[in-house]
């Protein structure tokens, strides 16, 4: 019935396309006899809508699946960051309590070394 129209469509993917939507809707020609509508392409039009329908629905749950897990990410990031913060934080309280015995240790060297040694 409508071979005209894929032979006019220009590109091979639409072509695929098109008879991949066919396909989906061949699946559902037991409900669409069951409709017995006086017009029959009205329900083979409907099935191929309602397989629209239905990928769309499943490209809407993957979105919403992905975004979940980008929020996810997002959080882990936020913690590893406030995370990464602490440390560094920590790293130069320590780098300073070095310093801090470090100039100790030499000033008790100094004194033992050197016993007139007054800095």
């Amino acid at each position: 019935m409508f071979n005209e129209l894929k032979r006019a469509l220009l590109l091979r993917d639409d072509k695929a396309l098109f008879d991949d939507l066919w396909n989906k809707a061949e699946f559902h020609v037991p409900a669409a006899e069951k409709a017995k509508h006086p017009l029959p392409i009205t329900s083979i039009l409907l099935t191929m809508n309602l397989e629209q329908e239905k990928s769309l629905y499943q490209l809407e749950q993957k979105v919403l699946v992905g975004n979940q897990r980008l929020q996810q990410l997002d959080e882990k990031l936020r913690a590893s960051e406030a995370e990464k913060m602490l440390l560094k934080g920590e790293i130069e309280t320590l780098r300073w309590e070095m310093d801090q015995l470090q100039t100790g240790l030499r000033e008790e060297l100094l004194e033992i070394l050197y016993p007139s040694y007054v800095p």
